[in-house]
């Protein structure tokens, strides 16, 4: 008997139709992705080029801090990218120097980095160890000189031996807030303070520049200036008979060395 053969039956594929514009969109989207790389990589090479090179550093604005204290507080330098630098971490960077109150750093395009920073005023001199402490009036100390002349400022005295560095609080507080008041308030009233004395909070003994010795006392410094001003019109050429007592503004009194002595006798 022949043995009959099995033959496994032939699938026929259908032939599967492409749509001519689903291909079309699918090349046009390669095109554009490729298109899009290429100009990624031009502009990225072209930003990273010299041309972008930092050729100058202009710094505006410093009267006390040296463009050497900037720079290194940047830590940009020509030579550097411009894109490369993050402003607001150098403006961060360069309120980290005491004297800076505020900082502002633009990138004038090409080439050029522009720097402006605004200085913390100095509202007095303490003097220390042949030296002075400048502090701001936010009770920081901005700095320290050999010589004071360069500042028209008074002078803070009578504080307690200081142990400080540029950069840390040497008053705050009721403390600073009087010696800001009393000192904004004379200046204000056209009162030339020589050196105002800390060492009794309640008394605040002020010198002006042409020798009147005043005890302020705490508070009420706008009323006491203008006081002040009327007292010295009629005092001038008697300031080394006594002193201007202001403590209490409804009765202010100039009181000679002559009564001192006698009430001390008596």
């Amino acid at each position: 008997m022949e043995k009959r053969r099995f033959v496994k039956p032939v699938r026929i594929r259908k032939k599967v139709s492409v749509n001519p514009e689903k291909t079309r969109l699918i090349k046009r989207r390669l095109l554009a992705t490729l298109l899009f790389v290429v100009v990624l990589w031009t502009f990225l090479s072209f930003i990273g080029s010299d041309f972008f090179t930092i050729a100058a550093i202009n710094i505006y604005g410093n009267t006390y801090t040296t463009e050497k204290e900037i720079r290194l507080a940047l830590s940009v330098a020509e030579g550097d990218n411009i894109w490369r630098l993050n402003k607001a971490q150098q403006e961060a960077k360069l309120k980290t120097i005491a004297r800076i109150e505020s900082a502002r750093v633009t990138r004038e395009l090409p080439n050029k980095l522009k720097v402006e920073v605004t200085e913390k005023r100095a509202l007095a001199l303490v003097p220390y160890n042949g030296y002075f402490f400048e502090m701001g009036s936010d009770g920081m100390v901005l700095a320290t000189t050999q010589n004071p002349q360069n500042y028209n400022i008074p002078m803070l005295t009578g504080l307690a031996p200081l142990e400080l560095s540029v950069g840390e609080t040497l008053l705050s507080g009721l403390q600073l807030q009087e010696v800001v008041q009393a000192l904004e308030a004379m200046a204000a009233a056209g009162v030339a303070v020589s050196e105002l004395n800390f060492a009794e909070p309640e008394k605040l003994v002020l010198i002006t520049m042409d020798g009147f010795t005043v005890w302020l006392g705490q508070g009420n410094h706008s009323e006491k200036a203008a006081l002040l001003v009327q007292i010295i019109g009629r005092l001038q050429g008697r300031q080394a008979e006594g002193y201007i007592d202001l403590r209490v503004p409804g009765a202010p009194a100039f009181n000679t060395l002559t009564e001192e002595k006698t009430q001390k006798n008596n």
